[in-house]
């Protein structure tokens, strides 16, 4: 009996534990408008077709206009003599802040640099020795809630053709 009482505090810490970070684990999946945005401008900017996903209905199904942005990307990479994944930039620093929100819209203001990213290894290991650039984002991404979950909208950062 005495080994018992001995371990029960463990028992209650870890039980404790477990139940905390479930529930921890279940707030950070809630996705405000704020983190799609951010998921949102790293797949555009990195020229993921995943975009789509975050679109509104009415602009992720109307003639594919993200494929119509994807195709005119690599029509530009190639007149430029490259593949288009050189036109690809990842984020290295982003900033999210929620301009305005109500319980069917918000505005969020996103800003950061991002690197080229022909491949992330590559752009890892340029700005560890300092080649290339970093470029600048400053843009403001209009949310609208659908069916209980953000969605970009209004022609976001040049998509619609």
């Amino acid at each position: 009996m005495d080994s018992l009482n001995r371990f029960a505090p463990f028992v209650v810490l870890i039980a404790l534990f477990v139940v905390l970070q479930a529930a921890l684990i279940g707030l950070d999946c809630r996705q405000g408008p704020a983190a799609v945005a951010e998921a949102f401008a790293k797949d555009y900017y990195y020229l993921d077709a995943d975009m789509q996903e975050w679109l509104c209905a009415g602009e992720a199904d109307s003639g594919d206009s993200v494929q119509a942005f994807l195709n005119r990307k690599s029509d530009e990479a190639a007149q430029r003599g490259f593949d288009v994944s050189y036109l690809r930039h990842m984020f290295t620093h982003i900033h999210t802040q929620t301009l305005s929100q109500d319980a069917e819209s918000a505005v969020v203001h996103l800003t950061g640099t991002t690197r080229v990213a022909i491949n992330p290894v590559f752009m890892v290991v340029g700005k560890l020795f300092r080649i290339g650039n970093d470029y600048p984002v400053d843009v403001t991404i209009e949310l609208v809630k659908e069916n209980g979950r953000w969605r970009v909208c209004n022609a976001p950062l040049g998509v619609q053709s």
